[in-house]
């Protein structure tokens, strides 16, 4: 399996400047490494930020009338019905490949038809690493001014759902599977997630309750934030420290 590396420099908004709250799109040149191919394209990072965390879970194939992993333009956001997901479209200009899940690993095809495989794990550490550093930028930034008319208003808040749903899903099976200990908060209460000899416990530090799993997945999957499953609230998890 080979090296897998994505970053992202000279971030900007619309015309080069280093802050705008009217646009809604960062704009960067981004630089990915599969094994010793290198592909540079200078586009629409806030776009290839969402969908690196949506291929975390999915694959995405090359099509020519979906949008490419380094878009562009990536102006129009589409939510869906109760504005969880969203697409995004732009111009037909932008570099893309393939990313298709097999198993612990990743295989991706590049736009010359050249394959390479990566591990999943190091795919998900790289993601998400990328995720945040963008995440960061528009915090750095003055709060965007949401638009008025409801179509783009709908596609950009489905956006920035979306986007919290998948960062904290991933990083949340990330850190289970990697053996991670975490402190997290929600809706008030406070959550340890620990383990000892193969069995994993969620603690609720305001009410006491401790609950008990075989497993990191089964806590995943059957843990409770007080009358909601925690796989159900994990867009509104706060990570307050992973150890």
């Amino acid at each position: 399996m080979v090296i897998f590396k994505i970053t992202a420099d000279d971030l900007q908004w619309i015309g080069g400047a280093v802050d705008d709250p009217q646009d809604l799109c960062l704009h960067g040149h981004v630089t990915v490494q599969f094994g010793d191919t290198i592909l540079e394209d200078t586009g629409t990072i806030s776009a290839t930020a969402l969908y690196l965390l949506k291929t975390l879970t999915e694959d995405k194939l090359m099509a020519e009338y979906d949008i490419q992993m380094i878009p562009c333009c990536g102006h129009t956001f589409i939510a869906n019905v109760n504005m969880t997901e969203v697409q995004i479209s732009g111009c037909d200009t932008g570099t893309d490949w393939s990313t298709i899940h097999e198993g612990n690993t990743i295989r991706f095809v590049l736009p010359s038809g050249q394959e390479e495989v990566v591990a999943l794990r190091e795919y998900q550490y790289e993601v998400l690493d990328f995720a945040k550093k963008v995440k960061r930028f528009y915090d750095s930034c003055t709060p965007k001014e949401i638009p008025e008319n409801e179509f783009d208003r709908n596609g950009y808040t489905a956006f920035w759902n979306e986007w919290q749903r998948r960062y904290n899903e991933g990083l949340m099976l990330l850190s289970l599977e990697t053996g991670r200990e975490m402190e997290l908060s929600h809706a008030g209460q406070h959550y340890f997630v620990s383990h000892k000899d193969g069995e994993w416990s969620l603690y609720c530090e305001e009410t006491k309750e401790m609950q008990l799993f075989p497993g990191w997945y089964a806590l995943y999957e059957n843990a409770r934030l007080g009358d909601k499953l925690l796989r159900d609230e994990v867009a509104n998890i706060s990570f307050d420290d992973i150890l």
